[in-house]
């Protein structure tokens, strides 16, 4: 009987590093391309119960801002403000710092327009800026 000296054959392992580095690979891709800005939030404490506040706290003035048109003018009191007239802003927010902005929105005008005001209110500092009937259903006949 003749003597089989050869090695027996051994299974060919299928190698996982070329595998580990395209998942790396994707991993690192969708990190850089994902955008990692924060999401604004609107408050709107429609939903919530707030509990009644207290009389004998200061009232504060409250200020009317109206948008007609999403033409980038805001009213004030019948005046006219651009958007874009930050010494406007300035004044109107540095004369009252304190008092509460209201923004009111006629029919047709864009939640852009809203937000954009209101963030032109922030930047100039104002503390409390607060969007006037922006849920009421409108009626049907």
């Amino acid at each position: 009987m003749p003597l089989n000296l050869e090695q027996p054959k051994r299974k060919q392992a299928i190698s996982l590093t070329p595998l580990i580095d395209v998942v790396f690979i994707l991993l690192l891709f969708f990190m850089l391309t994902s955008s990692f800005v924060p999401w604004r939030i609107l408050d709107t404490p429609l939903a919530v119960h707030t509990p009644p506040q207290e009389q004998d706290q200061e009232e504060q003035e409250i200020i009317t801002l109206t948008l007609q048109q999403n033409d980038g003018q805001v009213w004030q009191d019948d005046i006219a403000i651009r958007l874009s007239d930050r010494q406007a802003f300035e004044t109107l927010v540095s004369e009252s710092s304190d008092a509460v902005f209201v923004v009111k929105a006629e029919s047709g005008v864009t939640l852009q327009s809203l937000l954009k005001l209101a963030d032109t209110l922030k930047l100039h500092g104002a503390e409390t800026v607060s969007i006037a009937d922006a849920f009421d259903m409108p009626e049907t006949p």
